[in-house]
């Protein structure tokens, strides 16, 4: 453990460290060795001393098998104490923890045991049996599986992984500091009491998930309450129990929940204080159906694996804002809108966004999407998204430049359709995939889950729809595929890649 003390920092009113995730949990322990640290899945409650225990036994077998400060260890994500355990034995040990969902695909697998150099891997199967910590294993690869020197090892503390453009995953380079910042942030725009417990829902294996469920309980010692597998009448059952004041989400998470009080299964205003929700289809109807069924705060979060969530709404904002606006930026974080030039453009233009500010990551891992990582000249991470900012600093997000839909040549933002097909009564969730069309090169496809005692619409009655709200005839999609249920990526967003592909073999279509 370096003698050091942490570097501290402030913007705005808030402030963070770059203390790591282990030097952060081991001083809460010591101080209330009691306090709960974790509820598992199946109920049992864990202790911040049985936690730092383990942890403690985890680091032992580390430094036993050979790895030293820096070095990669790959953590599988299963959302349970152990792995959390794991976690903090991997930072206590200073090596940099690489959490993986625990159903990366054979061929991910493959490219990352080849490039991303880690010299061991903890999970469930397979190696040494961990003394102490249940279910999981240590396989220790050797120093021969390194990387090369990478100079920026000596300020990752966990490198999470994303879909790249080639095939590649990318793998993300993040510090303590931009964690410590990321949650911070989000605890304060919360109003979180210490001990205010969590929820943990989303998935451990991506940088945020990580990041909004491990790094935020543990470092800051609110109580982890996690869910697995998602059911949300249990989901609504455990906030209660466990006065659960704060979680994050997509959107999926929070319509069935309110499909569940809309059901009147759940009567009850939940203690839920904030819930934060990131993605497309986040509807003004989603936000008020929160409020007014459940008494949440909904709040809109924009963010990623390179900067994770960094902008947001705030509980105070106007009822405006909070149904139609993506937030304003977290204490010292600029987001601005560019062109295709690189240029920053002026408020209220729509262009590329561009993110400045602490929770930016390092950059990505050689040979894991290095060649992709660019930054303008004032420093600005171009994420991909099209944002408009207004006066006051508010943005919202208007659609991805690579998920636009080309049909003859007219761009379709499939994120404008998505938000005019939830507000047809019948449709609980949608995604807008392209199909490949010879003429015309790509065609529109609305992919539709039906509400729970609703009749499934026609492609003519979806049509009526949107010429009714006055959605362009232009953007109207050609095909309807109704499905039970989607497909998702392991941060459980709706997997459009994977759709697209399901649809064109049900649809018939060829290339």
């Amino acid at each position: 453990m370096p003698n050091r003390s942490p570097a501290q920092f402030s913007a705005d009113g808030l402030t963070w460290t770059d203390a790591s995730l282990w030097r952060q949990f081991s001083a809460l322990a010591e101080a209330a060795p009691d306090a709960l640290a974790v509820v598992g899945a199946d109920g049992r409650r864990w202790s911040r001393g049985e936690l730092r225990t383990m942890a403690q036994a985890v680091t032992a077998a580390l430094l036993a098998a050979g790895v030293r400060p820096h070095d990669r260890i790959m953590l599988q994500g299963r959302k349970n104490a152990p792995v959390l355990a794991a976690a903090l034995g991997i930072s206590a040990a200073q090596a940099v923890i690489c959490p993986f969902t625990p159903d990366l695909g054979a061929a991910e697998r493959a490219v990352l045991d080849e490039r991303l150099g880690h010299v061991a891997v903890i999970r469930d199967s397979d190696g040494e049996a961990i003394p102490g910590v249940p279910g999981l294993h240590l396989q220790y690869r050797g120093p021969q599986a390194q990387h090369g020197a990478d100079e920026r090892d000596a300020r990752t503390a966990m490198i999470g992984f994303t879909s790249g453009t080639t095939g590649v995953p990318k793998g993300v380079m993040h510090s303590s500091a931009a964690m410590n910042y990321t949650v911070r942030a989000c605890e304060q725009i919360a109003g979180l009491a210490p001990d205010d417990a969590i929820l943990g829902v989303v998935p451990l294996g991506s940088a945020p998930g990580f990041t909004f469920t491990a790094h935020f309980a543990l470092a800051l010692g609110h109580p982890l309450v996690i869910v697995d597998p998602w059911d949300a009448l249990e989901t609504l059952k455990r906030i209660e129990e466990y006065g659960c004041r704060w979680g994050i989400c997509v959107p999926t998470h929070l319509a069935t929940l309110i499909e569940v009080a809309r059901s009147g299964r759940w009567t009850r205003p939940s203690p839920l204080k904030v819930l934060g929700v990131g993605g497309s289809a986040m509807t003004p109807e989603l936000i008020r159906d929160a409020k007014d069924l459940l008494g949440i705060s909904a709040l809109r979060m924009f963010g990623m694996s390179e900067c994770m969530g960094h902008a947001s709404t705030r509980p105070d904002d106007t009822p405006e804002r909070l149904c139609h606006s993506d937030g304003k930026p977290f204490p010292g974080t600029r987001d601005e809108a560019f062109d295709g030039e690189q240029r920053m453009l002026p408020r209220e233009q729509r262009g590329q966004a561009g993110v400045r500010g602490p929770s930016l990551f390092l950059g990505y891992c050689r040979g894991l999407g290095d060649q992709e990582y660019r930054l303008t000249d004032d420093g600005y991470f171009l994420t991909g998204d099209e944002i408009i900012c207004d006066a006051d600093g508010y943005l919202k997000v208007v659609g991805r430049i690579k998920d636009q839909i080309i049909r003859g040549g007219y761009n379709i933002d499939p994120a404008e359709v998505e938000a005019a097909l939830l507000r047809h009564p019948a449709i609980a969730q949608t995604s807008v995939v392209a199909v490949p069309e010879q003429r015309l090169g790509e065609q529109a496809c609305a992919v539709c889950a039906i509400r729970d005692g609703h009749q499934a619409p026609t492609l003519e009655e979806i049509k009526d729809h949107l010429a009714t709200i006055g959605l362009s005839k232009k953007k109207w999609p050609e095909h309807l595929l109704v499905v039970p249920d989607f497909v998702y990526t392991t941060t459980g967003k709706i997997d459009k890649k994977r759709l697209s592909r399901m649809v064109a073999s049900e649809l018939g279509l060829g290339g």
